[in-house]
């Protein structure tokens, strides 16, 4: 059984308020639980899901154009193919500036317990985060994770042959050690461990799952924690023939295999939820349709979200020129959509982009809007209530029959002129070389439910006004 947790008294905790830490517009916990989720009963829990940044509205076009370049590296980094070996995972990771979404996750026993806020990743199942003895120790909000004061903490076994496989590896001192490096040369180098992770259920109580694998990181370079990170929360959904080390594939051993979010607009104190098993809506908003379709099983080199995307809509018009093919991904992992809450605006594959945008310059020009001469590839015009309100939306429609609409105020961004004079309304979608993938920004506004306990895993999702979830 695991040891008793240090937690305050239950009465403290139902009338003590939580303390942010800003850093860089990301809200972190203070050292006490997590106490401000809520709950639908048992066998469910609910982690704060934070933002970084506000993805809506941009100084002027060069900010813009460096938020869109962050979208292309994340999908180049994050989204390729993976240089495997037995010292090192290459789970290719952009500059953390790039990071939209972070959680707080309870870690450790007694005196070893602590709150870290981690980077959710939705492309890589691995968890990992900093631990003492560190060189150097990289500067997070919370007091680094010391294994040497939690009682339930064990090093993995470089003899267990179960989980000590490639791309693990035996370290001499007896622990199987892993090995990351990022493209943009950040690197996390450790051994992997196993400890309780404490969720909060709501009620003044907490989920303990004991024996979580993670990354016990001693030494990490270039990796911008932002003052605050401790880490990187891994909630890919973890590929068949690797060791049992995925976040979501060990909740799936644990009876869970069930998360959602409800992102909302970005930039404001309030914060939505991850959650997890019942804490998860069992029905949508009354009057509103959920619809499914199911997730295509993650390769060798990629455990991100991918579905088949058929076509698209600008308005009330399918885009002509767009076919399924462009989306779809190859035999070896190269293509296809992903869904992805931490790639901050939507990416579409070059050929397709070339029609979409075609579409949106049209309807634009119909209605009369002022384009803007911008540098770079950008679709911009003149700010007016008149063009506002005459803006398109656009339709995502999946194989099968689903169909995910985004409303014109989540797919144009608000972006200041050089001059001082009025402000621009820029098309917020980014064209790429490979992939599709829908990003946190059309996401807003939408549950999405991801259910990996069938033998073919569904992710589902209606509209709803997610600040009611905040």
């Amino acid at each position: 059984m695991a040891a008793k947790l240090r937690l305050p008294a239950l009465v403290l905790l139902a009338t003590a308020l939580v303390t942010f830490f800003c850093f860089h517009g990301v809200a972190a916990a203070s050292t006490s639980p997590p106490l401000n989720a809520s709950s639908s009963g048992g066998g469910g829990f609910s982690l704060r899901l934070v933002s970084n940044n506000s993805h809506h509205r941009y100084t002027d076009l060069d900010s813009l154009q460096r938020a869109k370049q962050e979208v292309r590296c994340r999908i180049a980094h994050r989204f390729a193919g993976a240089d495997i070996t037995a010292a090192s995972i290459r789970t290719y990771l952009c500059p953390p500036a790039s990071m939209v979404y972070a959680v707080a996750v309870g870690v450790g026993t007694e005196h070893g317990y602590e709150n870290y806020e981690l980077e959710m990743d939705m492309a890589a199942g691995f968890s990992w985060m900093q631990c003492a003895p560190c060189h150097p120790c990289l500067p997070q909000l919370n007091p680094v994770f010391d294994p040497a004061k939690s009682p339930t903490f064990r090093p993995v076994s470089g003899h267990n042959a179960v989980l000590c496989r490639p791309p693990y590896h035996p370290l001499q001192d007896g622990r199987c050690g892993f090995g990351i490096a990022y493209r943009n040369g950040a690197s996390a180098a450790g051994y992997l461990a196993r400890d309780t992770f404490s969720f909060p259920t709501g009620d003044n109580n907490f989920q303990h799952l004991p024996g979580i694998v993670f990354g016990c990181a001693n030494r990490i370079a270039r990796f911008d924690t932002h003052g605050a990170l401790a880490g990187v929360l891994g909630m890919g959904m973890g590929a068949e023939g690797k060791p049992l080390t995925g976040f979501m594939r060990q909740l799936y051993h644990n009876g869970g295999g069930r998360f959602s979010y409800c992102p909302i607009v970005p930039g404001t104190t309030a914060y939505s939820f991850l959650r997890f098993g019942n804490d998860i809506p069992s029905q949508p908003p009354a009057g509103v349709h959920r619809q499914s379709m199911a997730v295509l099983a993650p390769t060798t080199t990629s455990e991100a979200y991918y579905v088949k995307l058929a076509g698209i809509s600008v308005g009330a018009l399918r885009v002509p020129g767009v076919t399924p093919e462009m989306f779809e991904r190859d035999q070896h992992g190269r293509g296809g959509c992903a869904i992805d809450i931490g790639t901050k605006m939507t990416a579409i594959v070059q050929t397709a982009y070339a029609h979409v945008e075609a579409a949106v310059r049209g309807h634009l020009q119909r209605n009369r809007a002022r384009f803007v001469q911008s540098p770079g590839h950008h679709l911009c015009v003149h700010r007016t209530p008149a063009i506002e309100e005459r803006l398109p939306s656009m339709t995502l429609h999946f194989v099968g029959g689903p169909w995910l609409r985004v409303k014109p105020q989540h797919l144009f961004l608000v972006v200041g002129s050089p001059t001082g004079g009025g402000e621009y309304l820029c098309l917020g979608l980014v064209p790429d070389a490979e992939m599709t993938v829908i990003g946190a920004m059309q996401q807003i506004d939408t549950r999405f439910i991801f259910d990996l306990h069938n033998n073919i895993p569904i992710v589902s999702f209606n509209p709803e006004d997610c600040h009611l979830d905040a």
